[in-house]
């Protein structure tokens, strides 16, 4: 049972990108173009429900450290491209997660029979998210008015072995779902001490068009450490509330993000 609520945890994952640990591009407004990649890790954890179909919902709470020992492999990274007042970003997350688990039962009497099950998960996820960014307030305190698109895709591939005395057998099935959310948000930045930076953000989106509603809010700092590179950490949470076509997943994550910001 590990491995299938497992399955249904990552879903918690889709929609999920790092805003908030984009920092403000180091060349002033209106001096040509400023480019920044930021890979970055997001240890979040995980607590909601989810519901497919005739199946009966699933309450999900787990830690990151729950979602670390089933990684298999992940990738995640921000790339913000900026001229003048209007900035342009884009986010990319890749993960692949699996699990097994194994159970057997004896039944009653001198000679029980005994059944045993297995069960092989693997989880992978994608999400892609491009946004624009216009600075209303170019001061002290910049401002950014945010609007995107964020597109979510998780796919599923579940193998189950069964034997009971000399009849074995085994099923297999996958799935897959994806949707797009439209969302717009803010982002400030503000200067707190020499090189340091305190970053908040927040974005609401769904709509109905892809998720019911989403919205999620981050409060973090960036630290610069050159002209080149810097730090950024912080705090995130994201809600979704998506329920279509026989599918429910209202799910909340949080935690800490940290990354490294590389400008050019």
């Amino acid at each position: 049972m590990r491995a299938a609520i497992l399955a249904w945890a990552i879903l918690a994952i889709l929609g999920v990108a790092p805003t908030a640990a984009r920092a403000q591009a180091a060349a002033a407004p209106g001096s040509g173009w400023t480019f920044e990649f930021t890979p970055y890790i997001w240890g979040a954890g995980m607590s909601g429900e989810v519901e497919a179909g005739p199946l009966p919902a699933i309450n999900v709470d787990m830690s990151f450290s729950d979602i670390l020992k089933n990684l298999d492999a992940g990738l995640m990274g921000a790339f913000e491209a900026r001229q003048g007042r209007l900035g342009w970003l884009f986010d990319a997350i890749y993960m692949k997660l699996s699990d097994s688990g194994t159970a057997s039962r004896t039944g009653p009497g001198p000679v029980g029979a005994t059944a045993t099950a297995s069960a092989e998960l693997e989880m992978t996820q994608t999400l892609y998210a491009a946004a624009v960014a216009y600075r209303v307030d170019e001061g002290r305190t910049p401002l950014d008015v945010i609007g995107g698109m964020r597109y979510s895709k998780i796919e599923a591939n579940a193998r189950i072995d069964g034997s009971f005395f000399a009849q074995t057998g085994s099923v297999e099935q996958g799935a897959s779902k994806d949707w797009v959310d439209p969302y717009v948000g803010l982002r400030v930045q503000h200067p707190i001490a020499d090189q340091w930076t305190l970053v908040g953000y927040g974005d609401i989106g769904g709509f109905g068009i892809g998720s019911d509603f989403t919205w999620q809010a981050a409060l973090g700092v960036n630290v610069d450490f050159s002209k080149t590179f810097s730090g950024k950490f912080g705090y995130r949470y994201i809600s979704v509330d998506y329920d279509k076509d026989g599918f429910r997943y209202d799910m909340a994550n949080s935690g800490l993000y940290l990354g490294l910001g590389i400008r050019f």
